[in-house]
């Protein structure tokens, strides 16, 4: 028994519309006793005629008229995977799934990223969860995320690759009340003794070893009273008067009027911001979002 191929079904199509075989054979590009025979070889895998001929050129049968709502219907639908098939391929379909550290997200930097990738992808799925550096560089090697906004890849994720978003550094957070001045200090050594909020180290190694780093250099040990899960917690807990904390200067715009940054020169070393991901999986929602983001920190 003969199988039907997709070029029965084209050529069948384009006899039914045209109305001939003659006419049929012209809209395909073969001679008329080619396209014949194929209409022929369909009728046998079909196994009932598809066609009445006449002289003046052809007519469905019942059968016909049935078979081409059908044969229409699967090219179409073939047409519509090929295109998607092709959007897939050029990063235009899909999903993006993106890890984003909590107090790098309201940034205009990032939203101005996302808009972009938007504006030029628009039936790609975003898909965005707010984690820390390191639980993002786990996640990309498990496959559960395409990339990450994050700090310290050279730390924890030495072996993915990276485009820096912008470069930030460290301040220091202190409790502003209104109407009341306050003198903010100078130096580190300034603060001896005093309480500080700090980052908990067992959630971002890198950071505690940065920090601990620049204060080392100070001459300074800081008086750890409280520990935060990240950045808005720790702004929270200077608001409430807990004591002073290191934040990224990059969170200015967030802090509530009762918390006041200071930088100081012992603070001066700066860090990368960038977007991770595995530069091996060749992803091309991944591209798509690369060419965003280097449009977008380059304008």
């Amino acid at each position: 028994m003969r199988q039907v191929e997709l070029r029965h079904l084209r050529y069948f199509v384009a006899v039914a519309e045209a109305g001939s075989m003659m006419a049929g054979a012209r809209a395909v590009g073969i001679v008329q006793p080619a396209l014949s025979r194929q209409i022929r070889e369909l009728e046998e895998a079909i196994g009932t005629p598809l066609l009445l001929r006449r002289s003046t050129g052809v007519a469905l049968t019942a059968a016909g008229a049935s078979f081409l709502r059908d044969a229409t219907r699967i090219l179409t639908e073939l047409q519509a995977s090929r295109d998607r098939a092709l959007r897939s391929a050029a990063g235009q379909l899909g999903e993006l799934r993106l890890g984003v550290l909590p107090n790098y997200f309201p940034l205009p930097v990032v939203s101005d990223v996302l808009k972009a990738f938007r504006d030029t992808c628009p039936d790609v799925m975003l898909s965005i969860a707010p984690r820390l550096s390191s639980e993002q560089a786990a996640a990309i090697a498990r496959g559960e995320l395409d990339g990450g906004i994050m700090a310290w890849r050279q730390d924890v994720a030495p072996h993915l690759s990276g485009l820096r978003l912008l470069r930030d550094r460290f301040v220091l957070a202190m409790l502003s009340t209104p109407g009341q001045r306050v003198r903010a200090p100078r130096r580190l050594a300034e603060l001896a003794g005093a309480p500080f909020i700090w980052f908990d180290p067992l959630r971002s190694s890198a950071q505690h070893r940065f920090l601990l780093e620049q204060c080392r250099r100070a001459g300074f040990t800081p008086r750890i009273a409280q520990v935060g899960s990240d950045i808005p917690t720790l702004i929270g807990l200077v608001a409430a008067g807990m004591g002073y904390a290191f934040v990224p200067e990059s969170t200015s715009p967030m802090c509530p009027r009762t918390v006041r940054l200071v930088a100081l020169d012992e603070l001066a070393s700066r860090f990368d911001v960038e977007f991770v991901y595995d530069g091996q999986a060749d992803s091309p929602v991944v591209r798509r979002f690369l060419a965003a983001l280097r449009t977008t920190v380059s304008a």
